[in-house]
């Protein structure tokens, strides 16, 4: 990955898009990265990919009986008295 100044970013920005089609560029502003520029196929791609939710319909059987029916390991079940809500059982999953 490429990395500019934002200086640099302002005086060369035709070349910086040109980089930025292959790969993206991090631009740093006080030598910390601020921005990243990436090609618009890129944005695209990664948006698509964001949006991408399965519902539990949609979820193979076997992965939606993994969610359903897993248990956590018995070594964090000191975790469900510092996490559960109040008003439900100690396993978190009903309400009481």
């Amino acid at each position: 990955m490429v990395e500019i100044s934002s200086a640099e970013a302002g005086r060369n920005f035709s070349q910086l898009r040109e980089k930025a089609e292959s790969e993206p560029v991090v631009v740093l502003h006080y030598n910390k990265p601020s921005v990243v520029i990436i090609a618009a196929s890129e944005y695209e791609r990664l948006k698509r990919r964001d949006k991408r939710v399965l519902s539990i319909e949609e979820m193979p059987t076997w992965l939606a009986d993994l969610v359903v029916n897993g248990k956590m390991d018995a070594r964090h079940d000191h975790l469900d008295t510092i996490l559960a809500p109040e008003g439900f059982d100690e396993s978190g999953l009903t309400e009481s």
